[in-house]
C-alpha cells in the first residue's frame, strides 16, 4: 500500500530534532538513539523530496520548507494528543487535569484546601506531575493548569492574581535580638536570604525603603522558598518570601518572627495560569473556577504595618 503520510515516529523525530536544533537532544527526549532520530528524518526528507534541515557545525539549521513543515507538523501532533484525551476521558468531557504547582505553595497553602476540592468534585482527578518553572508552558505539552510565580505574563496563557505579593521579612527570633533588626536600615548588616528564580526581590525592597542597593543582592541563594524558610528559621539569616508561606509562624512567633513590618507588595506574586486551548474543558474549567473561588485572606495576615 503506497505511503500517503509521515508515521508518527518520523514527525515526532523531526519536530523534537527542530525544537532541540539536535539529533542528540531530540534522542535523549525521546529515549531513542542518536542515529535512530537521524534516520526518521532522513527517511522523512525521502519521503517529502525536500531537505528539512541544513547540518551545519554540528547544529540544525531548519530550511524555508522545514519551517513551513515543523508550523504544520506541531499543530498535527498537538491535534492527535487532544482527539486521543478526549476519547480517553470517556463520552467526551475527561475527568483529569493536569496542574503544576510549586512545591512550597503546594504543601504550606493549597493542599488543605485541596480537602474541599475532592469532596466538591470526586470525579475529578488531579495529577501534580515534578514541578518545572517555566517562561514559555508551549514546552510542556502534559500540563492543563499551572501555578506560577512572576508578574502574569506567560505566552499562550490565560492568567489571573491568586495571592503571594504580599510580603514578610522573616528570621528566628535570636538571630533578630543579636542584630537588632528594629528597622530597615538595620538588615543591611545582616545575612539576605536570597532566591535563585526571584534575584531582584531584596534589591527592589531595599530600593523602595530608600536604602543603598549594592550589597542587596548578596548572600546565599536557594532554589525554593522553604529552603529560604528552614534556613532564616535555623538562624542563618533574613529571607523576604509571600506572606501567605509562613502564616502559621507568624501567629506563634516561636520560630519565626518579623523584625521589620513591610508595606510594600512585590512585583511578583502567584498566578494562576491556564492554556488557551484548553481553557473550555469542562474539567479544567471546574478545577480554574474553584481556584478563582479561592478565600486567602487568613494567609495573608497579621501584618503589624497595616495597624499602624
Amino acid at each position: 500500500m503506497k505511503k500517503v503520510c509521515p508515521s508518527m515516529s518520523e514527525l515526532q523525530a523531526f519536530e523534537a530534532a527542530a525544537r532541540h536544533a539536535s539529533f542528540t537532544k531530540a534522542a535523549s527526549e525521546l529515549f531513542v538513539t542518536q542515529g535512530a532520530v537521524s534516520r526518521q528524518v532522513a527517511n522523512l526528507e525521502t519521503w517529502l523530496g525536500t531537505t528539512l534541515f541544513l547540518r551545519l557545525n554540528n547544529r540544525l539549521v531548519l530550511t524555508d520548507e522545514g519551517e513551513f513543515f515543523l508550523e504544520q507538523a506541531q499543530e498535527a501532533l498537538r491535534i492527535l494528543v487532544e482527539s486521543s484525551r478526549h476519547v480517553m476521558s470517556g463520552k467526551g468531557q475527561r475527568q483529569y487535569v493536569t496542574i503544576s504547582v510549586p512545591p512550597t505553595l503546594t504543601i504550606r497553602l493549597l493542599m488543605r484546601l485541596l480537602v474541599d476540592f475532592y469532596q466538591a468534585y470526586p470525579s475529578i482527578r488531579l495529577n501534580f506531575p515534578p514541578y518545572e518553572h517555566l517562561d514559555d508552558f508551549r514546552q510542556n505539552e502534559e500540563v492543563d493548569v499551572s501555578i506560577q510565580y512572576g508578574e502574569g505574563e506567560w505566552p499562550g496563557m490565560v492568567t489571573s492574581y491568586m495571592v503571594g505579593k504580599e510580603q514578610a521579612v522573616i528570621c528566628a527570633p535570636s538571630y533578630a535580638q543579636e542584630l537588632e533588626l528594629d528597622s530597615p536600615h538595620r538588615l543591611m548588616k545582616a545575612t539576605l536570604l536570597q532566591h535563585f528564580n526571584v534575584p531582584q526581590a531584596w534589591v527592589q525592597w531595599f530600593r523602595e525603603n530608600r536604602l543603598p542597593i549594592a550589597t542587596a543582592h548578596i548572600g546565599p541563594s536557594f532554589s525554593q522558598y522553604e529552603m529560604i524558610i528552614q534556613a532564616a528559621r535555623l538562624g542563618m539569616g533574613v529571607g523576604l518570601v509571600p506572606r501567605c508561606l509562613v502564616s502559621d509562624e507568624l501567629r506563634n512567633k516561636t520560630e519565626l518572627v518579623e523584625p521589620v513590618p513591610t508595606h510594600q507588595l512585590a512585583r511578583q506574586g502567584y498566578f494562576l495560569c491556564v492554556r488557551k486551548e484548553r481553557s473550555e474543558d469542562k474539567a479544567v474549567r471546574t478545577v480554574v473556577e474553584w481556584m478563582r473561588g479561592l478565600d486567602f485572606g487568613p494567609f495573608i495576615s497579621p501584618n503589624p504595618a497595616w495597624d499602624e
